[in-house]
């Protein structure tokens, strides 16, 4: 989307149609989000894990898709407003914040989290059920071979085991979605919860499958579905994903990516853990982030007041700062603004008796006269009503 093409209000139109579809999903979803109840008969179980796979395979491709979609779209549209900015910097701040509002006024960051957390909730619901038919399966082969005591034994106390920690929620199983970024932490999670653990080949390449999403899932799509091919399966993932230089330059771009951060408390911590992040995967590839250029692109990320901070307690400290030192006294400051910010008295102003009414300088809303800035005013929460309110200010001010 180019910054000549953007229109703000086609954008708003077209994410809301986005985002309210996306509700719709997550409300359909819900149904199939909580731990199963399984049927106590044969024959309905087994048409129970015949059809509701299907539907919940469905859904959790619905929900994917329309959740990249909608970052798409989102990351198109700041993207504009970014290259606007760079050609008309008043005409795209005012767009850019006008967008930031809309997109807070619509929980886009919240409604997406929960979209998240509800794909997550059924993908372990596809995990149980596939589990649950692995188990009936082994089932009927234990009943054609009960002479072997031993084995059916062994394999009773397996599937008693796997039930415990699978169904008792007690194994989170992470997914990956082929973001190169992200295979070194989903594997190190799967390789403990799963491929070290006494399953068959089988039941880990049916859970292997199941955390695969997207690309990463595309990349297993022609592997047959039989135990051989879970070895097959994590030599593929890791033969494609697997790539230290890669991960390097996504981190690198990630970090000059990110927006900087507001001069306020949470806005700083968000930043701080992102940056944070980066740094740490970056360490774990064995790259050298004590350089000049790598810390000039982690202070640029944080607001003048912040850098200016931070400038200063360095020249006090005499010697030059390596990463480490530049985080941790970032966090510093992230902190001590965390905890100013908590000190605020929210009713402070309000309902107290005023002795000297001079002595005291109370930040009153233009709109609606309450103890709040007008930006953050619930009267006149939209653009167009605040504008309204000025212009009734300006008129009342002229009659005067």
């Amino acid at each position: 989307m180019s910054s000549h093409a953007f229109n703000l209000k086609t954008a708003k139109q077209r994410l809301t149609r986005q985002l309210n579809e996306l509700a719709a999903l997550v409300k359909e979803s819900e149904e199939y989000s909580h731990p199963w109840n399984f049927p106590t008969s044969l024959k309905d179980l087994q048409l129970f894990l015949a059809t509701k796979p299907i539907i919940v395979k469905a859904l959790c491709k619905k929900l994917e898709c329309k959740k990249e979609g909608i970052w798409q779209f989102y990351n198109e549209c700041m993207c504009a407003l970014t290259s606007l900015k760079e050609t008309d910097e008043n005409v795209g701040s005012n767009m850019e914040s006008n967008f930031e509002q809309y997109w807070e006024e619509k929980k886009g960051d919240y409604l997406l989290e929960v979209a998240s957390e509800i794909g997550n909730q059924l993908e372990t619901r596809v995990v149980e059920l596939e589990c649950q038919e692995a188990s009936i399966k082994q089932e009927m082969i234990n009943e054609t071979a009960q002479r072997n005591i031993g084995n059916s034994a062994g394999t009773s106390n397996f599937s008693s085991t796997m039930d415990r920690r699978l169904f008792g929620n007690e194994l989170k199983i992470p997914e990956f979605t082929g973001n190169a970024a992200e295979f070194d932490s989903f594997w190190e999670l799967f390789e403990e919860l799963i491929h070290k653990q006494p399953y068959s080949n089988i039941e880990k390449l049916s859970i292997l499958l199941s955390c695969c999403k997207g690309d990463a899932a595309r990349s297993l799509k022609m592997l047959p579905r039989t135990g051989d091919s879970y070895e097959k399966a994590v030599q593929q993932l890791k033969s494609q994903y697997q790539d230290p230089k890669r991960v390097t330059m996504t981190m690198i771009r990630q970090l000059k990516s990110l927006r900087q951060a507001r001069d306020d408390a949470r806005s700083l911590r968000n930043t701080l853990n992102d940056v944070g992040a980066i740094i740490a995967t970056l360490r774990r590839q064995g790259e050298t982030v004590d350089t000049t250029h790598m810390i000039s692109m982690v202070m640029d990320v944080f607001p003048k007041r912040v850098q200016d901070e931070i400038a200063k307690k360095e020249f006090d400290s005499g010697q030059e700062w390596n990463m480490e030192e530049l985080l941790v006294n970032i966090t510093l400051v992230v902190r001590r603004n965390e905890h100013l910010e908590n000190r605020k008295d929210p009713n402070e102003g309000l309902h107290h008796p005023v002795i000297n009414t001079h002595t005291r300088n109370i930040s009153r809303c233009i709109g609606c006269r309450e103890n709040h800035l007008f930006q953050d005013c619930p009267r006149y929460a939209t653009p167009l009503s605040k504008g309204r309110s000025i212009e009734g200010s300006k008129s009342l001010l002229e009659m005067l």
